[in-house]
């Protein structure tokens, strides 16, 4: 049976859309360790990929007449290269915003094949037009594009990344595109056939006026930037990793399969009725305190697709028609692309909190209201809950003077006690400092109010957040500073791990978070910090004396911990801490075969890892367990006791080697994992899969 034109078109759209955004994400898992599994990296990509997308569709624009053999030529260039290596083959510099270092390895190793990639839509769509097809509209090609992209996100996350390591995918995606190559030679070819089409199509921009791709652009850069703000919201809470960062854009690219297809399953008036309460639901979730992380998740997303689907409705209502097609994705794209710049780039380097958030929202109101011919009064009048919700959602960043901070965004809500006295956001992630006032007869019950010390300034609790997740805490007092508090607390696992019956230690701590593991230590042992954010050694010894207390020798090292560690002399440690998990995100290369072999190395024979693997959405007992191997006794244990005040319930794991005393741990209520009810499969550069743990930790809360 020989097949239509028409389908192999699709086909080809598909097959190209599929391949795009497969390298998304398999393209991201390649630099996130790198540059520390910081949640800003997957914005960062994304919004290269948009620029490459943009630029693709420039090519479009300008060559769409002239398009001939010499582009099949171009498909076929990235096969010098490729399959993509599993390094880039240069680590980023050691600074505070390594997002323009990340973009120029991007543009190294990944801008041609993305490119081209980008530009299968639009010339499969200038084909069409050149062609005798029968369809009313090409742009059903768009539907199939966004379709394959969808599938591919979903395969990623259900089938690749849980199954397969990096190299298979990179090879199988190799071979993919070799399929692909083909297809865009059938489809020219085909093409070419039907050469008396071609000038009849004109695809100038003749007759579009510059108001109309103003609005083309606003209308595709605030959803795409909404949707990268949602992703640094989710992301910041559950980690970045591929599970994570593919929904949102799951659900924008499903927006644009849903309202650029013929058939329209959700009615235009039903989603501009239901949009501001979406989109309210969403600011409630970022503004309020913990609604819990299943809610605020649902919540995001239910806003994120109800922005999308208004603002691409609007924007396929003022479409053009098929002769301007590619001036029309061109301002998609630009859209697009500005969008990504504002978040991923702008956002970081201006705001201390997610401002971009509501700042978006409202923006895309006030959007809606003067995309319309009538007066802004008029629109005002017609539609106040537009208007009042654009108010709103930019007021609420700004309403910060003397309202408290919001422990998970650091937004500015009335819903705590503490009061903020730093907040500072980098590519890192987002930090606030903030002290609440205690009252002294509850810390001191004990103590005479004539004691010369009751009157002493505090005590003032102050405690770092770094999303929702308490980095430290400490008692601001001269009787309680130095006592380590939340998740290091005294009567916790650390206390039969870190006694201090041996005098001399020499110690490597991967996390400083606020230096609370240096109460543990004295002279003359050493303590030897690895940070990956130099803003977190800022804030340890600005606005907490654990540090400057301790009279242990410290040095802190800032930089990834692997990259760093490798420089360490071998045999060097008595104790090697992984304590890098920010808010409760995973930092997966710390958590690998690879990582495992250098913690090996860099301890001395009879030397301990300890891991603090406390998080609310990933049980990593059984990661460790699997990928520690055979040379390790693996024990874990939960702080189970009573908790006093300022003392957070925490969880650790130690490996000793084999043969080494465990009869004292076990007496203290440590468990050994040699028999885990879990089996998970170990961990690799190579190899990730983050379902796994997800999957057990949901079992444990009865999830299902």
């Amino acid at each position: 049976m020989q097949l239509s034109d028409s389908f192999k078109l699709h086909c080809f759209v598909f097959l190209g859309a599929f391949l795009l955004f497969t390298m998304e994400p398999m393209v991201a898992r390649i630099v996130l360790p790198i540059y520390g599994g910081s949640f800003h990296v997957w914005t960062t990509t994304l919004t290269f990929f948009q620029g490459v997308l943009f630029i693709g569709y420039l090519y479009c624009h300008f060559f769409a007449k002239r398009l001939g053999g010499w582009h099949i030529a171009l498909v076929a260039t990235p096969l010098i290269w490729l399959p993509l290596s599993n390094h880039f083959g240069f680590n980023p510099p050691g600074d505070r915003n390594p997002a323009w270092f990340l973009l120029l390895q991007l543009t190294v190793h990944v801008a041609l094949p993305f490119g081209v990639l980008a530009t299968t839509s639009v010339i499969a769509q200038s084909w069409f037009t050149r062609s005798s097809i029968q369809e009313k509209s090409p742009y059903s090609l768009y539907a199939s594009s966004n379709a394959g992209s969808i599938l591919a996100l979903l395969a990623y996350i259900a089938l690749f990344e849980p199954l397969l390591g990096l190299r298979v995918q990179q090879t199988l995606w190799f071979m993919v595109y070799l399929i692909y190559v083909f297809s865009a030679w059938l489809c020219w070819k085909k093409a070419t056939h039907k050469s008396e089409n071609t000038n009849a199509t004109s695809l100038s921009s003749n007759g579009i006026k510059a108001t109309t791709i103003i609005k083309w652009i606003f209308l595709s850069a605030l959803p795409s930037g909404f949707m990268l703000a949602v992703s640094n919201a989710v992301t910041l809470e559950l980690g970045s990793v591929p599970l994570v960062w593919v929904l949102p854009l799951v659900l924008y690219l499903l927006s644009y399969v849903l309202t650029f297809s013929q058939k329209k399953i959700i009615p235009s008036s039903l989603l501009h009725a239901f949009w501001p309460g979406a989109a309210t639901l969403g600011l409630c979730s970022l503004y309020t305190p913990s609604l819990g992380e299943l809610w605020e998740l649902a919540a995001h997303l239910i806003a994120l697709f109800f922005v999308a689907m208004v603002g691409h409705s609007e924007l396929y209502r003022i479409r053009p028609s098929s002769n301007q097609l590619t001036i029309f994705y061109l301002a998609i794209a630009l859209g697009g692309w500005i969008g990504g710049i504002a978040v991923s780039l702008i956002a970081p380097a201006v705001f201390n909190g997610l401002n971009e958030y509501p700042i978006i929202v409202g923006v895309f109101a006030i959007t809606l209201i003067t995309i319309k011919r009538e007066s802004v009064f008029v629109s005002l009048r017609k539609r106040p809950y537009l208007s009042a919700l654009g108010a709103l959602a930019i007021a609420l960043p700004l309403y910060q003077t003397t309202k408290k901070t919001n422990r998970k965004t650091g937004m500015i809500v009335p819903f705590f006690d503490s009061k903020p006295i730093h907040q500072y956001r980098n590519y890192y992630g987002i930090y606030k400092v903030a002290d609440l006032p205690l009252n002294p007869k509850d810390i001191f019950p004990q103590w005479s109010e004539n004691d010369p010390l009751f009157n002493e300034k505090g005590p003032i609790l102050r405690t770092l957040w770094h999303g929702s997740t308490v980095h430290g805490s400490q008692i601001i007092h001269p009787y309680t500073k130095k006592y380590p508090l939340s998740y290091y607390h005294s009567q916790g696992p650390l206390k039969d791990l870190l006694n201090k019956s041996t005098k001399n230690r020499n110690v490597a701590i991967i996390g400083l978070g606020v230096g609370a593991c240096s109460t543990y230590f004295e002279n003359p042992e050493k303590i030897t910090f690895y940070e990956l954010d130099p803003s977190i050694i800022d804030i340890a010894k600005d606005y907490f004396t654990y540090l400057s207390d301790c009279s242990a020798s410290i040095t802190n090292v800032e930089g990834d911990a692997r990259i760093q560690l490798e420089q360490a002399q071998d045999n060097a440690y008595d104790i090697i801490m992984i304590d890098a998990f920010s808010s409760d995100a995973i930092p997966t290369h710390l958590l690998t075969k690879e990582a495992f072999s250098l913690y090996d190395r860099k301890l001395t024979s009879k030397g301990k890892i300890i891991f603090h693997i406390t998080n609310r959405h990933y049980d990593l007992q059984g990661i460790i367990k699997s990928t520690s191997g055979e040379k390790w006794e693996v024990l874990a244990k939960h702080s189970d006791k009573q908790l006093k005040p300022f003392e957070d319930h925490s969880l650790y794991c130690v490996l000793l080697r084999k043969g080494s005393e465990i009869s004292q741990l076990l007496a203290a209520n440590w468990r050994s994992l040699d028999s885990y009810e879990y089996e998970c499969e170990p961990w690799s550069d190579d190899y990730i899969n983050t379902l796994k743990p997800l999957y057990i930790m949901l079992r444990e809360k009865n999830v299902f």
